[in-house]
C-alpha cells in the first residue's frame, strides 16, 4: 500500500470490497486501499479490513438491513480513521439495494466529509428483477449519497452483464467490470502524462460536480481511436438519461506511441455526440509498459439537476445552495439541499428520504 499518497480507495459491504481487491489486483502495487464490511468472513479474503458493528452485530452482517447496517456504521465509522490519515479524496466503491452497502455508505460519506475529504461514489444498482422492494430503497439511498458525496455514479448491474448470463457469470462481469473500470481511472490519476489529471487537480473538478455516467473502452490496431470513440457512443451506460450532459471528463491511455489525432478524434467525437457547448476537461496517460499497442479512454459525463428545472416553484428551488456550485470548474448542477434542517435526522422509510418531496425525490418536473 502506498501510505504517501492523498487518495484512498474505499470498498464498503461485500460486493465493494471484492470491486476494492479487483482494482488492487488490476493496479498492482502502490494503490492505497481499504475495506469494510459488517461481516468479518469479508476479511478472510485479506487486504487491509476493518469491521463495522463489531458491537452491535458481532460481525454476522447485516443480514441486508439498511437500518441495522446504518446504525452500525454510525456506531463505529471512527474505525476507519487509522486509514485516513493524510487522505484528501476518496473514491467509494459499494453495492446498493440493501445491507452494509446501502446503510454503511452513507455514514462513511458523512464522516469523510467531516473530515474534509472529497468524496467519489462508484455504486453498482439491483437489478430489475430483484423486485420493486429493492429497487425503491436503491433509489432512496441514491437520493441521500448525492447529498452526501461531491460525485456519484451509480451503474445498472442490468447494465453490467449480459442477459444469458449464469447469475454466478453475471455477477462476477458486473464486479470485473467496475472494477477494470476504476482501476483505469486510478491509473489516469495516479499515473499522469502530458496533459494531467492528478488527484489534486482531480479533487477540485469533482467538489459539489453532482451524478454522473461512467464508462471505459480499450482497442488495438490502426483505428483504435475510432473503435473506442464509437464503444463510448454506443455504451449503455452512458445512455440518454432523464437528465442532459453538462460536462465531460474525458481520460485517454496508451503507450509513448499516442498520437495527437487520436486524442483529438476522441475529445471531438464525445462533444459531438453529447453536445458541443459542454464543459470538456481532458487528461491524458503515457505508459508504454501498461499501454503499449492499446489505447483505453475513460468518460465521464456529469449530468444536470432536474430538480432545478425552470418548472420548479420558486420556494423549492431556493432551497438549492448549490454545494459549491461557483467554485466547480465542471459547472455541475447542485442537488436538493435541506435548508435549516440540513442538521436534523433524515425520517427514512424503506431507503426512501421522506424530507424531500416526492416530486423532487422523483425527478418530476412540474409545469405551471
Amino acid at each position: 500500500m502506498n501510505g504517501t499518497s492523498q487518495m484512498l480507495l474505499l470498498g464498503i459491504g461485500t460486493a465493494g470490497c471484492s470491486m476494492a481487491r479487483g482494482v488492487s489486483s488490476a493496479f498492482g502495487p502502490g494503490l492505497r486501499y481499504a475495506l469494510a464490511d459488517t461481516d468479518a468472513t469479508t476479511g478472510t479474503a485479506g487486504g487491509p479490513f476493518t469491521l463495522l458493528g463489531g458491537d452491535r452485530l458481532s460481525g454476522r452482517g447485516a443480514g441486508g438491513d439498511v437500518v441495522s447496517a446504518r446504525l452500525a456504521a454510525e456506531d463505529s465509522v471512527q474505525v476507519l480513521d487509522e486509514h485516513l490519515e493524510g487522505v484528501r479524496l476518496a473514491v467509494v466503491v459499494t453495492a446498493l439495494g440493501g445491507g452494509t452497502g446501502g446503510g454503511a455508505t452513507l455514514e462513511t460519506l458523512k464522516h469523510l466529509s467531516a473530515r474534509g475529504i472529497v468524496s467519489i461514489v462508484f455504486a453498482t444498482t439491483p437489478f430489475a428483477f430483484e423486485g420493486e422492494d429493492r429497487q425503491r430503497n436503491s433509489r432512496g439511498i441514491m437520493s441521500l449519497i448525492e447529498e452526501a458525496a461531491n460525485a456519484t455514479f451509480f451503474l445498472p448491474l442490468d447494465k453490467l452483464a449480459g442477459g444469458e448470463d449464469s447469475m454466478n457469470e453475471a455477477m462476477t462481469r458486473a464486479v470485473n467490470t467496475v472494477a477494470s473500470g476504476v482501476t483505469l481511472f486510478w491509473r489516469l490519476v495516479e499515473k499522469p502524462g502530458y496533459i494531467r489529471l492528478d488527484a489534486e487537480r482531480l479533487r477540485h473538478l469533482v467538489i459539489g460536480a453532482g451524478r454522473g455516467r461512467f464508462a471505459t473502452a480499450t482497442a488495438h490496431g490502426p483505428d483504435r481511436a475510432e473503435e473506442v470513440l464509437d464503444s463510448l457512443i454506443r455504451s449503455e451506460l452512458l445512455a440518454t438519461a432523464s437528465s442532459p450532459v453538462r460536462a465531460i471528463l474525458c481520460g485517454v491511455l496508451a503507450g509513448d506511441d499516442l498520437r495527437l489525432s487520436e486524442i483529438g478524434r476522441i475529445a471531438d467525437g464525445l462533444r459531438g455526440a453529447f453536445g458541443n457547448n459542454l464543459t470538456f476537461q481532458l487528461a491524458t496517460v503515457n505508459d508504454d509498459e501498461t499501454f503499449a499497442g492499446r489505447l483505453s479512454a475513460v468518460a465521464m459525463l456529469f449530468e444536470s439537476d432536474p430538480r432545478r428545472a425552470d418548472g420548479l416553484p420558486s420556494d423549492v428551488a431556493g432551497a438549492h445552495k448549490g454545494r459549491g456550485e461557483k467554485a466547480n470548474p465542471l459547472k455541475v448542477g447542485p442537488s436538493f439541499e435541506r435548508g435549516r434542517f440540513k442538521n436534523a435526522e433524515a425520517t427514512v422509510w424503506h431507503g426512501e428520504d421522506l424530507d424531500i418531496p416526492t416530486f423532487v425525490r422523483l425527478g418530476i418536473n412540474l409545469e405551471f
